[in-house]
């Protein structure tokens, strides 16, 4: 997706700064607090530094603020009041620790001003607040200013604080979305008729729409128009929803938003506790957390938002699956760095990156006809190219100067460059897609094999007289490469399984909401019957125990819990419970199922199981799912919970 020019100039200019420039409290006002509201979109005409209070407070001190900057959404000085306000900026000296005073000074100012957010730094501190109108601030960000640093966190504080988004917000409607009344006053005039038929005249017409990549899903009560993610950028959607008090709301979600908050839980009631934006309040009322607003909402709308969520976000993770489904990433950790995304491949010695590097510059393809001129020489990346179409594109991680790499070791990256893909989207294909392949774009697997099974071999050989690098230094010089794990569908030892059930479990550990029963169900059940076999003089007996025990068992019986020892056999006959348990519910705790798995674990690694191929088969169909699901969550949804 396309990432707007001021984003990418905000990131770049926080992670540039310097804080050592601070000295006094005027230049954190001067070269920190006025260039960061500039990146934000801030004109200069919206700004005032002072700002009379009408109130007949005269005594308070906090009255006599003087380090404060205001900002908003209009630049007419007569229409800046408190119905235009959006942020109040105080600045410290940078010698100042202790921030209450100021903390206390803003409050005041914010009953009058009715910002949105009002924030207080000292150039090396920053702390953001979101300001509720007779309610408790919010804090949305508490912390030193590297932490800024970060492309995630930055992009995250750039859509909370840019102008063009909160000039926008409705600030009556921000301060009153949490008051539980107005979802009861909803229902109490669709109880009588003539209320009834005019809110239901104000609902939405259904209809869903595909145009690209570009969805829009629509419920009565709830409506999302959606970008979608084009190859493996970035999406953005927008939320509006139908009743009364929320109509004229419109909340956006960006990337990060979408896959941190969203993306649990799909195609599950919203009472099952298995989504993470939403927390059941009474019998029919819901909170919904959407980005940095919070909205309450009825049994009815909490049902329509979790259909066009499902909608949506079922179509946005297929996108990002498709792609690297396509391009064959998922063995490689994915890397996102200011002007750069893409996977790391392997590493090599940084003396073995400079010959592959010089060998670029003589092959260059404007340079020759034979099978090695097939380079376009970028700063310090490789761009695989015959001229008319280009292969793929690698890029060392390299610090600031060749003698201060760390580890003497260079990583090599394949990138995925968005240039590249749109020109084959503008092209006369129907996809990108349909250019994947050796004579179009390499995937990364073919990249990664490409480099080391032909192109450094090349390169060693080429410089081996020159350079004294032999062949059999092959091996030495390349660093951190592992062979592709074998694939679910190639395991033929129960054992090889146990790599996938720790993926689950990791991911269970971390996985804070109830999972949908349906997903677990033949799971527990294939897995229960094949560890059923195991030798019953197993080791480790008392671990598997202590797990089962810390289950919570709704009806506990004698058989469970006597005081008398364990043996396997009850351990089987605990599992025989779960597996009838879930086999009767609609939903289970992620903290039971990691209990679950952590059993199902220890029994293949410690025990001799008997089994057939057919159960080998069977658990293998049974564990793909799950750990598809677990597979895409750790890798793009656990990053920005």
């Amino acid at each position: 997706m396309y990432i707007p020019d001021s984003l990418q100039l905000f990131i770049k200019w926080i992670q540039g700064f310097d804080i050592r420039i601070l000295q006094t409290e005027e230049d954190v006002e001067k070269k920190f607090i006025l260039p960061m509201f500039q990146h934000l979109g801030y004109p200069d005409s919206c700004r005032q530094s002072k700002y009379a209070l009408t109130s007949n407070d005269l005594d308070n001190p906090a009255k006599q603020l003087k380090n404060a900057q205001i900002y908003f959404a209009t630049d007419d000085v007569v229409r800046q009041n408190s119905d235009t306000s959006l942020v109040i900026i105080i600045y410290l000296s940078p010698n100042t620790q202790y921030f209450q005073e100021s903390i206390t000074q803003a409050k005041f100012y914010s009953t009058y001003l009715k910002p949105i957010f009002f924030i207080i730094t000292n150039g090396y501190t920053i702390k953001i607040f979101k300001y509720f109108y007779l309610h408790r601030e919010e804090i949305i960000l508490d912390s030193i200013i590297d932490t800024l640093r970060s492309s995630q966190i930055a992009e995250n504080i750039y859509h909370q604080l840019n102008f063009n988004l909160i000039k926008k917000v409705n600030k009556i409607i921000l301060n009153k979305l949490k008051y539980p009344e107005f979802s009861r006053l909803e229902k109490y005039l669709r109880r009588h008729t003539e209320f009834g038929k005019i809110l239901e005249n104000a609902e939405f017409e259904p209809y869903l729409l595909k145009e690209g990549h570009h969805l829009i899903v629509v419920k009565p009560k709830v409506l999302i128009e959606c970008n979608l993610p084009q190859a493996f950028g970035k999406g953005h959607c927008l939320i509006q929803f139908s009743s009364v008090i929320l109509r004229s709301l419109k909340i956006a979600l960006n990337h990060q938003q979408i896959l941190g908050k969203l993306m649990t839980g799909l195609h599950t009631k919203p009472e099952w506790g298995c989504r993470r934006f939403l927390k059941q309040i009474d019998a029919d009322t819901f909170e919904a957390s959407l980005g940095q607003t919070t909205v309450i909402l009825s049994e009815l709308e909490a049902a329509d938002l979790c259909l066009c969520v499902d909608a949506i976000c079922q179509e946005y993770k297929n996108k990002i699956i498709e792609f690297e489904n396509y391009l064959e990433t998922w063995d490689f950790k994915f890397v996102e760095l200011p002007d750069f995304r893409g996977f790391h491949l392997f590493s090599v010695d940084v003396k073995l990156w400079k010959i592959m590097h010089n060998f670029i510059k003589k092959f260059n393809y404007a340079q020759g006809k034979s099978e090695w001129h097939l380079f376009a020489q970028g700063n310090t990346s490789i761009r695989v190219s015959r001229g008319i179409h280009d292969h793929a594109f690698i890029v060392p991680r390299l610090s600031n100067s060749w003698s201060a790499l760390s580890n003497n070791q260079v990583d090599i990256l394949y990138e995925i460059n968005d240039i590249h893909i749109s020109t084959l989207e503008r092209s006369n294909l129907n996809s990108w897609q349909e250019d994947i392949g050796i004579r179009g774009t390499w995937t990364a697997k073919y990249t990664k094999n490409w480099l080391i099974e032909k192109y450094i071999p090349k390169v060693i050989n080429y410089y081996s007289q020159e350079f004294q690098v032999l062949e059999f230094d092959l091996n030495k010089n390349i660093l951190n490469y592992q062979s592709q794990h074998i694939t679910l569908k190639e395991i033929n030892d129960i054992k090889e399984l146990l790599r996938y059930l720790r993926d689950i479990q990791a991911w269970l550990q971390v996985y804070i909401e109830n999972l949908a029963a349906s997903c677990l169900k033949r799971y527990y059940q294939v897995f229960t019957d094949l560890v059923r076999n195991a030798d019953s003089a197993i080791a480790g007996l008392d671990y598997i125990t202590m797990n089962l025990q810390r289950i919570r068992w709704e009806n506990p019986s004698a058989e469970i819990f006597r005081e008398k020892i364990w043996t396997f056999k009850d351990a089987i006959y605990c599992l025989d419970a779960q597996v009838t348990k879930i086999n009767n519910c609609k939903y289970v705790s992620s903290y039971e199922t990691d209990l679950i798995t952590r059993v199902f674990i220890w029994i293949i690694e410690n025990g001799k199981i008997n089994h057939s191929q057919g159960q080998l088969n069977a658990a293998k169909q049974a564990l793909l799912p799950l750990w598809e699901q677990c597979r895409f969550e750790m890798r793009h949804v656990y990053p920005y919970r």
